[in-house]
């Protein structure tokens, strides 16, 4: 058979696709939980076969402030390079101005990336597609470095990157000019889809693959952490739009009900701060970080997770709680009102703490088994959003 007659797609499907992710938002030996469900939908891939790929996750540096914030001292301590279960995950620091809203921090990132990618791929060594991961600045970033290379590119929709840097002229513009270079833009909800749809995007750049769970750590069956007393559960990073202070306020109303908050970031102090103030504090625990096992045993012992957040594109959060059998009170933000119902929990349409008490004292009568909430979301898993994925980068290539 002559070479010319086997078809692009069969050629390709023996070659080994090699993707280049560029984000900011991946786990590291300092951050374990920062952007894991970004690690999680790229390692449900590795699984796969003729898949490689390479991670450069930079990070911030500016040298006039490290000194005066515990952010930037992290970062100085960021290793430049670490493996991940086989995976070559880089960290270059690219230079911010922070409160800068005007910085150009895409062309930083870009440049941090440039400046190792020669190192990276020596020689005729090179990669076939650039993902970015996060609109902006990362997809920005990774649309620059693309178009360097001339490469292809497809880029991932998350959240705030619609919901909050879309209304801001320069980056939207930035975004729109990354958007019509690449080959698909994924939404991981159709919320975030609408929402693009608005500004222009073509519909045929988009689709949509909500994200995934693994039902091996994640299931009905999983047994609940030993604790005694019955609990709620937040789960998220300790910034503002997460609604950790909207939650706390709540249980200050809530005689003898107990909080659990896992999660790290920069409101951790004034949380606890909060709570001391509230005269809670003997019944509000805050736990930084627990691997995915540990999290799913404390998923299945709450009574229910709450997710007070002012702007989500589809939270894992939920995902994972319904997973192990556990009911979800969450704000109507983003993707949440695409798997969480009636039937798996309580969607509120206020953002405050007297609409998350009233829902605390109805969620008792929610009538549904662990084994009934967890099969609502049985069709989300992350084998099915690889190959799916994995479909698109093979598409952008023989296109």
């Amino acid at each position: 058979m002559d070479i010319d007659d086997v078809s692009p797609i069969f050629i390709a499907a023996l070659l080994v696709m090699d993707i280049l992710t560029l984000t900011t938002l991946y786990p590291n030996a300092l951050q374990p939980r920062h952007g894991i469900f970004v690690k999680n939908r790229l390692q449900a891939m590795d699984k796969l076969d003729n898949f490689s790929r390479k991670v450069i996750a930079p990070v911030p540096q500016c040298k006039w402030i490290r000194k005066l914030t515990d952010r930037y001292k992290l970062y100085e301590d960021m290793p430049e390079h670490e493996n991940q279960d086989g995976i070559d995950i880089y960290h270059p620091k690219y230079f911010t101005l922070p409160s800068m809203g005007l910085f150009d921090n895409a062309s930083s990132m870009a440049k941090a990336a440039e400046d190792i990618i020669e190192d990276l791929y020596p020689g005729s060594d090179t990669f076939d597609v650039v993902d970015g991961q996060y609109l902006y600045p990362d997809g920005v970033a990774a649309y620059k470095v693309a178009s360097n290379h001339n490469k292809p590119l497809i880029l991932t929709a998350r959240g705030s990157d619609v919901n909050h840097w879309m209304e801001n002229k320069k980056a939207r513009d930035q975004i729109l000019e990354a958007i019509d270079y690449s080959s698909k833009v994924i939404c991981v909800s159709d919320a975030l889809k609408q929402a693009l749809l608005t500004y222009g995007v073509p519909e045929s750049k988009l689709t949509v693959i909500i994200n995934g769970i693994d039902p091996e750590n994640f299931n009905a069956d999983i047994k609940p952490n030993p604790l005694r007393e019955k609990y709620y559960l937040s789960v998220g990073n300790l910034i503002g739009l997460k609604g950790h202070h909207i939650t706390l306020n709540a249980f200050a109303e809530l005689s003898k009900k107990r909080l659990i908050i896992v999660g790290d970031g920069e409101q951790r102090r004034a949380l606890k701060k909060q709570a001391k103030e509230l005269g809670i504090q003997k019944r509000v625990q805050f736990i930084k970080h627990l691997d995915q096992k540990k999290l799913a045993e404390f998923y299945a012992g709450a009574t229910a997770t709450i997710l007070m957040s002012s702007m989500e594109g589809m939270p894992n959060v939920v995902l994972e709680s319904l997973a192990t059998g556990t009911p979800v009170i969450a704000c109507d933000v983003g993707g949440v009102s695409e798997v969480l119902n009636e039937d798996n929990g309580i969607l509120l349409q206020g953002r405050d703490e007297y609409s998350l008490i009233n829902a605390i004292d109805k969620i008792k009568s929610l009538n549904q088994s662990r084994e009934q909430i967890s099969d609502s979301v049985k069709q989300y898993r992350w084998t099915d959003v690889a190959t799916r994925q994995l479909d698109i980068y093979k598409q952008d290539i023989n296109s």
